[in-house]
């Protein structure tokens, strides 16, 4: 049997979500929701930011309906 290996993981270095406002989980993240009118669906917004979309990495995401507002840490 080979020997286990840990990896640690510094998640203070991983790119990630800052919560500037708390608010409960977008209704949009339930798997038979559809879209919010006037909203690209929180996923959508998440995903670009996280994958380096530059105007989405600056920007403020907000759900309407639960006030949870992120913003991009890298």
């Amino acid at each position: 049997m080979g020997k286990k290996t840990d990896k640690k993981v510094n998640s203070e270095n991983k790119p990630g979500l800052k919560i500037i406002q708390p608010g409960a989980q977008p209704p949009c993240l339930q798997p038979d929701f559809g879209f919010c009118r006037g909203c690209f669906g929180w996923q959508n917004m998440i995903d670009a930011a996280l994958n380096g979309d530059p105007e989405w990495e600056n920007a403020q995401i907000h759900c309407s309906e639960t006030n949870l507002t992120v913003t991009f840490k890298k």
